[in-house]
């Protein structure tokens, strides 16, 4: 879950980013074509940047906590569980659960959408109108389109003089495939809907398209004067499905009648694009050398190790290997100071021996036999246990001999895997440190 929350607040942190940039520097100029191509990379963008392996807009997830002791593994996420977190679990549950039903709700509430559209279509009639196919639903109500499909209602056709004007407009929706554009903004509305730029975004695609609808048709010979006049006696009509299909609307009317008034912008201005979407770009990436910083290789995170020898999945390595991987892509991190189990195992008398294991060999035969040569973490499952597995002398020792903690988590069944013994792992804390200890099944205690 956590991947997933880091993926959702990177992605709409770019998307206030666009955002910002679009309404600051280029709401306003009548590049409609560029403005097209600029929001829909926006939403594009958004979507994919977060799943790149490029640096983050977040600071690097910190690096897995490395055992102290040899003899006594803890499972990676026991390791990484802290009393605050903990606390606060539920917390990001209950966010959670709320953001996947509003993402659920929008999406139900486009599918009815769509479904509405069916109905409308299904009450209509074919026909020819100016050369062009149609489909005509009776009564009152203004132009629409979805698709590749005009509709006009009766009322329409009977406006001789507005006609032509709202028909070139819908013309110009449908050779230009403006639909898909409204898809892709209701889809990342619905996917981003606790965020105020996304609905920004959407109107800013709704009504870009609108404006370039408007100059298609005046580019076909209408006069301006009265096109804007056959726009103010256009009625607003019942359309069942006003987010999907482009058809009037009184609050995009202003909107409209100032950009087909508005001055052509000047090639000058074509500046305001070289900056608006590399400045965001920019912004997005601009955590790499922060990254780099906050997130050292792995052997550089721990200088006291780096007369050490290297281990690799199961195999002796290099310091240089080790730097090279990615923090996310380690299983497990183990360091071995026991003097015996160095002479023993790795024939070494030094300071110690850095054990990295990856996720994709954790189950690696060189891996498994390593870990049972010298006690690793991956010689042993873990499963989660109920705290009444603890029998009696394992609660009155902790009782007794640790008066000042509590317990921090759940009680963990540590079992090796070569000869199937069991032993109890109870996370205590005192203060606000976590720390373990470790009992048999009878209640003896092994260590900490």
């Amino acid at each position: 879950m956590g991947a997933i929350l880091v993926y959702l607040l990177k992605a709409n942190v770019v998307l206030a980013l666009f955002a910002l940039a679009y309404y600051g520097l280029l709401r306003r100029l009548t590049f409609f074509t560029l403005n097209r191509v600029y929001l829909l990379l926006a939403l594009l963008f958004a979507a994919v940047y977060p799943a790149l392996p490029v640096p983050a807009l977040l600071p690097a997830v910190a690096a897995l906590p490395i055992p102290a002791a040899l003899s006594h593994p803890v499972p990676p996420r026991l390791a990484s569980l802290s009393p605050a977190g903990a606390g606060t679990a539920w917390l990001v549950m209950l966010a959670a659960s709320l953001y996947a039903l509003g993402v659920a709700g929008l999406l139900l509430r486009l599918l009815g959408q769509l479904g509405s559209l069916l109905l409308v279509r299904a009450r209509s009639q074919p026909s020819w109108v100016l050369g062009q196919p149609v489909r005509v639903l009776p009564g009152a109500g203004g132009p629409f389109s979805f698709g590749r499909t005009i509709y006009l209602s009766q009322a329409t056709l009977t406006d001789a003089a507005g006609l032509p004007a709202a028909l070139r407009h819908e013309q110009a929706h449908v050779r230009q495939y403006h639909t898909l554009d409204v898809l892709l903004a209701q889809l990342a509305t619905a996917l981003a809907w606790p965020n105020p730029a996304a609905w920004l975004l959407r109107r800013a695609v709704l009504d870009n398209l609108e404006y370039l609808a408007d100059r298609a048709a005046l580019r076909t010979g209408l006069d301006r004067r009265a096109y804007q006049y056959s726009l103010l006696h256009q009625q607003p009509g019942g359309v069942p499905a006003p987010a999907l299909a482009f058809h009037f609307s009184l609050p995009t009317l202003k909107n409209r009648i100032t950009m087909l008034n508005q001055p052509a912008s000047t090639t000058r201005q074509l500046g305001r694009y070289v900056l608006a979407a590399p400045l965001v770009a920019l912004l997005a990436l601009s955590y790499a050398g922060a990254r780099a910083k906050t997130a050292p290789p792995v052997a550089a995170q721990l200088p006291s190790l780096r007369t050490m020898l290297y281990y690799l999945d199961g195999v002796p390595s290099t310091p240089a290997a080790v730097n090279a991987l990615d923090p996310g892509s380690i299983a497990s991190l183990d360091v071995v100071k026991d003097a015996a189990v160095l002479r023993r195992v790795f024939g070494s008398a030094g300071p110690g021996v850095l054990v990295v294991t990856t996720k994709a060999n954790a189950g690696s035969s060189a891996v498994l036999a390593l870990a049972e040569q010298a006690n690793l973490s991956a010689a042993y499952t873990y499963a989660p246990a109920q705290v009444n597995a603890l029998v009696p002398p394992a609660l009155a020792y902790i009782t007794s001999h640790y008066p000042g903690a509590r317990l921090g988590g759940e009680v963990t069944a540590v079992t090796r895997k070569s000869t199937g013994a069991v032993k109890y792992q109870v996370q205590l804390v005192r203060g606000k440190r976590p720390f373990y200890v470790y009992f048999s099944p009878q209640g003896d205690f092994l260590g900490e």
